[in-house]
């Protein structure tokens, strides 16, 4: 074998060889293929709870095993527990068709309103009527949120009245008419759209952070007028899918009628939350704080959710089963849309 072909030898060699060893390096750093597996996750069913007294007050140091949670009936079993603070997600809705007078009692106690948030709580503001127009994204700013409130464009009407000499009297074409309750004031044309107004805050809400509890707070006389362009059935859906809680500040003809054809108190009991109900400008500062305290100190129960076939309004119902245990009242939603698993 001539010199030439002995070194033609040895160069091939050892370029198979640096071929081999780059071959074997990129084995080594590629994973190794495991056997295909379908893991599927088991959806949680978060029920977020608040326990009050006789006397309205919450009621701390309850354990997992002191509740009991019902889905269609079935006793349910709880796989999770925390009694522990989250910062909230804030929409507060404005319904611009109340009156001067509860307008004006906002406007004296927006730092009240304000304040009965923490540092950690972001806020956003909306005022709605017939549509719905955010002021102020969410903010961890304060004063962002009593600047957006002071320029609001307000136009409160009349208080209502209930009857006396001083009320409106009735009339066709100018022409009183006399009725036998006496003088009243004439009923107000609706135009609040409370479900299109909570439908657009839960869409806001839904794009928050996970780690957040989310609320509505809306402030009306609770009074839907006709022609919404989302359902309360499709508003709801938004609203549970997104575990919100709404809260309600009733004011106008809401202190007349606090249970009939009140939306507030409708959104508010299929969502665990409540409605209050101020007069005095002391009592709006209450009722913000107890709205606060109530969203942030929540029980938050959890169980696996039940296989549907499609998409199911699954009801559930909580009570709290330490009969040692002084309970006025449970609050917690209605029930949740359960989906498929695929």
């Amino acid at each position: 074998m001539t010199h030439g072909k002995v070194f033609k030898f040895f160069f091939v060699l050892a370029a198979c060889s640096s071929f081999c060893r780059w071959m074997l390096a990129q084995d080594l750093s590629q994973p190794k293929k495991r056997d295909f597996s379908l893991k599927i996750p088991v959806e949680l069913v978060v029920v977020p709870v608040t326990v009050e007294d006789k006397d309205g007050r919450l009621v701390p140091g309850l354990q997992k095993g002191d509740f009991e949670v019902r889905e269609e009936g079935t006793v349910q079993k709880l796989t999770y527990f925390s009694a522990d603070p989250l910062p909230l997600s804030v929409a507060i809705l404005f319904d611009r068709s109340t009156d001067s007078r509860t307008q004006t009692n906002i406007q004296e106690t927006l730092l009240p309103l304000i304040e009965s948030f923490s540092a950690f709580d972001e806020i956003a503001l909306f005022q709605f009527e017939n549509t719905t127009d955010k002021i102020q994204d969410f903010t961890l700013e304060k004063d962002q949120i009593l600047k957006a409130f002071k320029n609001m464009s307000l136009r409160g009407s009349p208080p209502p009245v209930s009857g006396g000499p001083f009320t409106v009297e009735p009339n066709i074409n100018g022409i009183p008419v006399e009725t036998g309750t006496g003088r009243v004031s004439q009923p107000k044309t609706l135009n609040a759209h409370i479900d299109d107004a909570i439908f657009a805050a839960s869409q806001e809400l839904r794009r928050r952070g996970k780690e957040r509890r989310k609320v509505i707070i809306i402030i009306s006389n609770g009074q839907n007028a006709p022609g919404n362009r989302n359902s309360y059935e499709s508003t709801m859906e938004s609203v549970l899918s997104s575990d919100i809680a709404i809260y309600g500040i009733g004011q106008g003809s809401a202190l007349l009628y606090r249970k009939k054809l009140n939306a507030l108190t409708k959104y508010a009991d299929a969502t665990g939350g409540a409605v209050f109900y101020p007069v005095k400008t002391g009592s709006f500062s209450d009722s913000y704080q107890k709205i606060a305290q109530m969203a942030r100190n929540q029980y938050v129960l959890g169980y696996a959710q039940n296989e549907v076939q499609k998409v199911t309004f699954c009801r559930i119902s909580v009570r709290v089963k330490n009969t040692e245990v002084k309970v006025a009242n449970v609050r917690s939603r209605k029930g949740y849309y359960a989906t498929p698993r695929f």
